[in-house]
Order: C-alpha cells, then structure tokens, then sequence
C-alpha cells in the first residue's frame, strides 16, 4: 500500500513540474514524500537494526524517539532476542524520560522575589523529600506518572482508603480509591460514611455505576475509585490529621465498618506533601 503511495507521489511530482503547479504546492508534496520514504525504510528495518537505532538514540539522550522504537521492536518482534533486549532497555529509557522530566519540572519553578534564598531551598529540599517518598511508576501506554506511598495496598482482598498522584505535562490530580472486602456476603454498597473526631462526611456517586462490585479470589469485593475534586481534598486532610477516623461502608441491608489505620492516615498524608511538590492545588 505504502508502495503504491510513493508511485502516485511520483507521478505527481512529474506532473506539476510539467504543469506549472505552485511552489509552495509543489515543496509540500515534495517534503510529503520525503516523509513517506522515511516511513518506508523505517519499516523495512531488521529487528537488530531497530536495536541498534533505539541504542544510538539512547546514546545521544533522544528517550522519545528510543521509545517509539523499542515500542516498535516490542510490537513486531515480540519472540526475538533483540525484543528481550528492548525491553531491558526501554525500561531504562522510561526512568530517564521520568528523570529528566523531574529536572525539567524543577528548573521551570518560579521563584517568588519576596522569598529568601534560605526558604527557596528548604523548599525545594522539603519537595523534594516529599516526591522522595513516593513509589513511581511510569506508564508508557498512557505517558502518565503514578505515585503512591509505598505502603499502599497492591491488592484487593483487604479494607481500606488510599490515596494516589497522577501526572502528565500539566498539574497532577489525586485519585481516591476505598475499597470494601469482605468473605461472607455483599453488601450493595449504596453509600460511604466517614466520621472525623465526630464529625460525619457522605459519600456518594457522582455518577450512577461509580461504586463497583467484583467477586475476586476467596472473596467479595466493592470499591469506589475517583479522581477527587477540592471538598474530597479537605476531607483527605481531615483525616490525615485526624484523631480517630472510620468509614462506614453503608450496604442495603447491612453496615460494614472499619477504623483508620495510623498507617493509612500517614500514607494520605505523604501523598498530599507530594501532590503539593508536584506542583498541585489544595484548594
């Protein structure tokens, strides 16, 4: 297809220096099908060519574009030793497009001309220490940036609430996640109950289907998992810092609920130290 595409562009080319074409017209096709040559060779490349071309690009600090190659090398030639190779490699390309965009972030802070050299630093050193401990990981699918505090949960079969960061180019969001386990029976969560040092929060679904319900291994599971806007962000804060905390999962006909852990309290408040290094907003 791509073949017959160069012969038309040829065509073309023959035809509009025989007729006159424009040459702003004429230099366009002509960088058109500069382009698709490109394209072509590229896509006749050996799978130890495409290694090679990834490594150089590494080399020379290109990561993106030694990304989209090892990408490529993944995709076509997921069973050959230069795939296996590529993946090592690409996932010291996605720690130096992480690293450099952590550089990138922190020569881009403003500095406030009223704030003393001394108080800058300590800043930067407070952030810093703040994003320092925070579990990273990088998804190249998506280019997004997720951070969460390292004692967070990697999995379902247990209670609890934790927060986490996303990030891309622009601000990071906080994204909640309360999870319900349980080995008995459902509860048909309809709503969450948090109560604060006595003060009672609800929450419910923003949108009909937020609060999900899955049976997993040994177990019954329902969870509610959001980005979470500004009064979410409070509430976060609240019971960071909060005495005694507990969620009372609120079923159809039945009430689960469970205490706060300092554990977690400490967690949700890394993440909002980080979210604020990050670059984000608690208001």
């Amino acid at each position: 297809m791509k073949n017959v595409r160069l012969t038309s562009y040829v065509l073309f080319l023959i035809f509009t220096i025989g007729c006159g074409v424009p040459q702003a017209d004429f230099e366009k096709v002509k960088k058109e099908n500069e382009d698709l040559k490109k394209e072509l060779a590229e896509c006749e490349l050996t799978p130890t060519q495409i290694l090679e071309k990834a490594t150089s690009d590494y080399d020379a600090a290109e990561y993106t574009k030694s990304r989209e190659r090892l990408q490529t090398l993944v995709a076509k030639y997921a069973n050959s030793n230069e795939a296996k190779q590529g993946k090592r490699l690409l996932k010291k390309v996605e720690n130096k497009i992480l690293e450099t965009a952590r550089t990138s972030r922190q020569d881009k802070a403003p500095l406030d001309d009223n704030v003393d050299e001394e108080n800058t630093d300590e800043n930067s050193e407070n952030n810093e220490e703040a994003i320092t401990k925070m579990k990273v990981k990088y998804d190249i699918n998506d280019d997004v940036t997720w951070y969460t505090d390292p004692s967070s949960s990697t999995l379902n079969n247990k209670s609890y609430i934790q927060t986490y960061i996303g990030k891309k180019e622009k601000k990071p969001w906080i994204g909640l996640s309360i999870n319900y386990y349980s080995k008995k029976k459902w509860l048909h969560l309809q709503r969450i109950e948090i109560s604060v040092d006595g003060e009672i929060f609800e929450i419910e679904e923003d949108t009909p289907g937020e609060f999900k319900a899955k049976k997993i291994s040994g177990g019954k599971r329902e969870w509610l998992d959001r980005v979470i806007k500004s009064r979410d962000i409070q509430l976060t804060e609240k019971i960071a810092s909060s005495k005694t905390a507990k969620i009372k999962f609120v079923g159809e006909d039945d009430v689960y609920t469970k205490t706060v852990s300092k554990t977690e309290k400490k967690a949700l408040q890394n993440v909002l130290d980080a979210f604020v290094a990050l670059g984000g907003s608690m208001k």
